[in-house]
């Protein structure tokens, strides 16, 4: 896709969307597959040339339709084609997801690698892309409200092996309270942010257990760490 008019429209759509999603160009870049710089030189001006592949992609990551992020007549063609080789691909009945009735949920994404100062609230970590849960799901975890939930990616392996490095957790923010000895939570100590098991062993004394047994613990002050939430689900690719 080259025609300058296009990618003028695609351009002024990302950026509506990147806004509306609460995300960065470099994270939404992530999302989708492609080159940590492939959304940045779009809306900077600094390509000419933009794959339709590449803006399937984007959409995807977006979750919205080509037809979201090129022009009417442009995504309509498009997608009307994908919806042929679609119909023709299979006869197969399609399948329902289980949010079908109330639609997906997003939960904000952060990063805790990056915390910005002792006693960071885990709202200022750098976010990333939502990830779209079913509301079924969620509900069998916490009553909690979505808003009230976030979601993180472990980093290192300090709690191996019950997470691996690159393991997804579900942080429930309304639980922030150490009243339940030696579950995982999601703190920030002195301003670097980590998944750890607390355990209060005085007024106000905590141990900072990491699962891993290479690493020994640490005792801190209550009052030198912040807890964020609660870890209430861990997921990994398998």
């Amino acid at each position: 896709m080259t025609d300058d008019k296009a990618i003028d429209v695609l351009k002024a759509r990302l950026a509506v969307a990147i806004q509306i999603r609460n995300t960065s160009p470099k994270a939404l870049s992530r999302a989708a597959g492609v080159g940590e710089t492939v959304v940045r030189d779009i809306l900077q001006n600094k390509t000419t040339d933009v794959r339709l592949g590449t803006v399937e992609k984007l959409a995807k990551a977006l979750n919205l339709t080509l037809g979201d992020l090129l022009p009417d007549a442009l995504g309509r063609a498009h997608e009307r084609r994908m919806e042929q080789d679609e119909n023709r691909a299979s006869d197969h009945p399609q399948l329902v997801s289980a949010s079908a009735g109330d639609g997906a949920i997003p939960v904000k994404q952060v990063d805790l690698g990056y915390a910005m100062g002792a006693g960071t609230e885990i709202s200022d970590y750098p976010d990333e892309l939502p990830v779209l849960f079913d509301p079924g799901f969620l509900r069998g975890l916490t009553l909690a409200s979505p808003e009230r939930l976030f979601v993180a990616r472990g980093d290192g392996d300090s709690m191996f092996p019950t997470m691996i490095n690159g393991d997804q957790v579900i942080i429930d923010t309304t639980q922030r309270r150490l009243n339940m000895q030696d579950r995982i939570w999601a703190v920030s100590l002195h301003g670097a942010g980590m998944i750890k098991r607390l355990r209060a062993i005085g007024p106000n004394r905590v141990r900072i257990i990491s699962d891993n047994p290479a690493i020994p613990p640490e005792e801190v002050d209550a009052e030198d760490l912040f807890i964020a939430g609660r870890v209430i689900w861990i997921g990994r690719k398998v």
